[in-house]
């Protein structure tokens, strides 16, 4: 009780003026929205108004008054006169300090709500404070450089002099009388587009951010072709508004639906932050983790606009990051704005109403054979009880340009697996485990994979066929799902089995996710041979968690039968060919075979995918599908030295209905 009354009286009888403090608070962001190594911590600056270097060793600031020395800077920290320190607000105890670069990470967070920070000195004493007002999101808050008043900025300076002018307050959005779409003009026609706001408006026509130096509004904007208009309120005494966008897409009609993205260009180009280029770094700017603000609008196939908000994009694949078509990974974000989450679902085969997370994938390694191969192979699934990716085919334009065929996808992570699952508590979501890249199962992709490593260690020094170590694994795998996966893969012939998923939700065994299979139907075994027998594995591949479980599970007599009437089953559920794959090529096949032409002429693609080559590829991906299942099996009864009896106990009833649906002459 001394400490806290004390506490009290430092608060109290600071009088002098921060803008002249020798050390001091100087801006902060809460509901960040700039990633900074993968993540987007909120943040506080001080700055060094002294002349003389100061040790902040022991120093501590802290969001409890009561508390000043909740979090302390480390030993060895100092700061220059007239320098910047940052110090990221994560939430997290025990964080690694970069005292050379004056970049620290406090175990307390801040709240967008509004609270009080204090600065103190080693001996708790209390050197400034800042109670400031409820947040705007991704907007920083701090000390006008020119009169030491505090407000908001539009236009965060961490590491750098605040600018001059602060606001108490942000403007209301603008708005646009033409609602966003397609329109039909005719030659010298122009579409009138007014924008509405109280107060003067600025706006753009490239897809860039407005600002106070962009065009102001004064009457109906006339355009001709496909354009992005972006526009915010700009009041003098206010903060600049919410930037509100719409895409007028002109003579241009869609058979699929349509996406448009629209950003400034130096989060396209740029060759620091720029993620469609190489850069100056020595990692490519399109391998990093780097995220920037986007708007994100979704036409449905009747051309009406089921959503409109701001977000943040990064660029997602693995090889495929270096093409010229880029996946993109497109995220809501409500500290750009709008909502946490996109609510609308573009997918016929999910019963969902929100998603926090999209991907607008470009077909991957796919992309100059058949376009659409991930997409119908993933979907053979459904049924199964087997997670999977949804898809829909798209146009996207980015910036009003056209900027060809790319697949809608659902993204993996804790929110589409809890969605699957059926699980709905944040705190459980916050808990789920995912993992990728199975070579050597270390990268996370959510939670940990502590467990799932001692689990694959375990496989790999025990013997199975002991009730004790078998009932172990079994405790941790769910091995239906393990099972049902591995026959998917064999079944589709994937040869690229390092790309994989696993995930585990809280109180639950680990399952995989059917992911990433177009490279499968190459008329290529050796992803089953790696499945069904890792001694027979090629020189130089590692064993992977996937071929040491195959592998002594199938050592197992129980699991070897259990195994077999899996496979029976996945055959009868998704590779019946009339009934499964053939209806989801003719879905997309004709789909892809419009857009095609017009994709190939904006990548000058049409020398490396020729029409005639893509039909050709479609129909080999057909051909795969109906007759790989029947040659599969004989595989799998040669390795597992299946008898004759178990052939036909096991796989007689699916064999003679693949005669009936499969058959080659079906076309």
């Amino acid at each position: 009780m001394k400490r806290f009354f004390l506490t009290l009286f430092f608060l109290i009888i600071i009088t002098v003026s921060r803008a002249c403090a020798e050390l001091r608070i100087n801006e902060i962001m809460t509901d960040n929205g700039e990633f900074t190594a993968g993540e987007h911590y909120d943040w506080i600056e001080i700055y060094n108004g002294g002349s003389k270097e100061m040790n902040l060793s022991g120093y501590g600031l802290s969001d409890k008054p009561q508390k000043p020395l909740l979090w302390q800077f480390p030993e060895g920290a100092t700061l220059a006169p007239g320098g910047y320190a940052i110090i990221y607000c994560t939430g997290e105890e025990g964080m690694a300090q970069y005292p050379n670069s004056n970049r620290y990470y406090a175990s307390f967070k801040l709240s967008s709500d509004g609270e009080t920070l204090v600065l103190a000195n080693a001996e708790g004493g209390i050197l400034d404070s800042l109670k400031y007002p409820a947040q705007y999101g991704n907007t920083s808050y701090g000390l006008s450089a020119a009169t030491g008043a505090w407000g908001f900025f539009d236009t965060a300076t961490p590491r750098k002099q605040n600018e001059d002018t602060v606001y108490a307050s942000r403007a209301p959005c603008p708005g646009m009388e033409q609602a966003a779409g397609f329109y039909t003009l005719n030659d010298g026609e122009a579409l009138e587009i007014t924008l509405t706001g109280d107060g003067p408006i600025r706006y753009t026509l490239d897809g860039s951010t407005p600002n106070r130096q962009s065009p102001l509004y004064t009457g109906p904007i006339s355009i001709q072709k496909t354009t992005v208009i972006r526009a915010r309120v700009c009041r003098e005494d206010e903060l600049m508004s919410t930037p509100v966008a719409s895409t007028f897409i002109i003579n241009d009609p869609s058979p699929v639906a349509v996406v448009s993205l629209s950003t400034d260009e130096k989060y396209l180009y740029d060759n620091e932050i720029g993620l469609f280029v190489k850069g100056n770094g020595n990692v490519a700017n399109y391998l990093t983790d780097m995220e920037h603000p986007i708007h994100f609008e979704y036409f449905d196939i009747d051309g009406q606009r089921q959503l409109a908000q701001n977000a943040s994009f990064r660029i997602v694949g693995t090889s495929t990051r270096g093409y010229k078509q880029k996946s993109l990974g497109i995220f809501a974000r409500e500290e750009y704005g709008d909502a946490d989450a996109f609510y609308y679902n573009p997918f016929k085969n999910r019963d969902y109403e929100s998603y926090h997370a999209f991907v607008v994938r470009s077909t991957g390694s796919d992309f100059k054979a058949t376009r659409l191969r991930d997409a119908v192979l993933t979907g053979m699934a459904e049924g199964l009880g087997l997670m999977y990716q949804d898809a829909t085919p798209l146009v996207v334009y980015i910036n009003g340009e056209y900027a060809g065929h790319y697949n809608l996808r659902e993204k993996i992570n804790k929110y589409s697996v809890a969605q699957w699952e059926g699980i709905t508590d944040q705190e459980l979501i916050d808990q789920i485990d995912i993992v990728e890249g199975a070579a050597r199962d270390t990268q996370i992709m959510n939670g940990s994979n502590e467990d799932w490593l001692a689990l694959r260690a375990f496989v790999k020094e025990n013997d199975l066929n002991q009730p004790e170590n078998l009932q172990y694994v079994t405790n941790q795998l769910d091995v239906d799902n393990f099972f049902t996966w591995a026959a998917m893969e064999m079944l589709l012939g994937n040869t690229d089995l390092e790309n994989v998923r696993m995930y585990r939700v809280p109180g639950g065994k680990w399952k995989y996710i059917l992911y990433d299979v177009e490279s499968s139907t190459l008329n290529n075994p050796t992803g089953m041979y790696m499945l069904l027998a890792s001694h027979k594995l090629q020189s130089g591949l590692p064993l992977s968690s996937q071929y040491s479980l195959m592998s002594n599970l199938l050592k197992v007599p129980d699991m070897r039968i259990r195994f077999l009437e899996i496979v029976a089953q996945v055959i009868e559920n998704s590779f019946l060919y009339e009934l499964v794959a053939d209806p989801l090529f003719d879905y997309w096949e004709p789909i892809v075979e419009q857009l095609l032409p017009r994709h190939l002429d904006r990548y000058d693609m049409h020398n490396s995918l020729p029409l005639a080559q893509w039909r050709t590829n479609v129909k080999a991906a057909r051909y795969g599908v109906r007759v790989g299942p029947k040659n599969l099996l004989d595989d799998i009864c040669d390795v597992l030295n299946v008898t004759k009896k178990e052939r036909e106990q096991y796989f007689g009833h699916v064999v003679a209905l693949m005669e009936i649906h499969n058959a080659p002459d079906k076309q």
